[in-house]
């Protein structure tokens, strides 16, 4: 079932890029993909449905790529005894992207309360679903579409969280260690910031 198979996973995830320094309160931008369960039809693509099986319930019909983009503040890497960085996934608005990331409001709170904030593209609500929302808008008996590629864009921002607290998840990669190794994210809590 669904509930089953979120329980039991963590996604493999790729770092793609690691960016030093892009600001004065950030010491790196981590950008890459991860694995995600995918429970729609067409590969998960913007006006998609949820595959629903006999019982009702979505059934997987593969993998979805998602992204991510997170941001490591100077006050948890420039000391090496600093408290690693809190956990926080970060939710964009309404036909928004992980581009928010890295802006000022998330950046400051990084470094002012030493926050390491991930985000991934919210689908069924980012610049992706643009034409997907617009029809919807127009004709609200096509919004089903928006609504279900949502639920998709949540359970994405779920195994995101995952990765964030996981063992094995972001901390075993050296994009978020320090050069001694030690991690550079408590895993004791997950945070989130939603906006719009």
């Amino acid at each position: 079932s669904f509930s089953s198979t979120v329980k039991r996973s963590l996604p493999a995830f790729t770092v793609t890029s690691v960016t030093p320094n892009p600001h004065v309160d950030i010491a790196k931008r981590v950008e890459g993909t991860f694995e995600v369960p995918c429970f729609m039809t067409n590969n998960c693509a913007s006006g998609a449905r949820l595959k629903l099986g006999s019982d009702g319930l979505p059934e997987k019909t593969g993998m979805y790529t998602a992204n991510f983009t997170c941001i490591i503040p100077h006050a948890v890497t420039d000391d090496p005894g600093a408290t690693p960085g809190r956990a926080m996934v970060y939710g964009h608005g309404l036909m928004g992207n992980t581009g928010e990331v890295p802006a000022d409001p998330q950046r400051q709170l990084a470094q002012q309360y030493g926050f390491v904030v991930c985000g991934t593209d919210e689908i069924g609500m980012s610049t992706g679903d643009l034409v997907t929302v617009i029809t919807a808008l127009r004709d609200l008996s096509t919004f089903p579409p928006v609504a279900d590629r949502l639920q998709q864009g949540l359970l994405n921002e779920l195994f995101l969280g995952r990765l964030m607290v996981h063992a094995d998840g972001f901390v075993s990669h050296p994009a978020f260690q320090r050069n001694d190794g030690s991690p550079l994210l408590d895993r004791s809590q997950l945070y989130y910031d939603g906006n719009s």
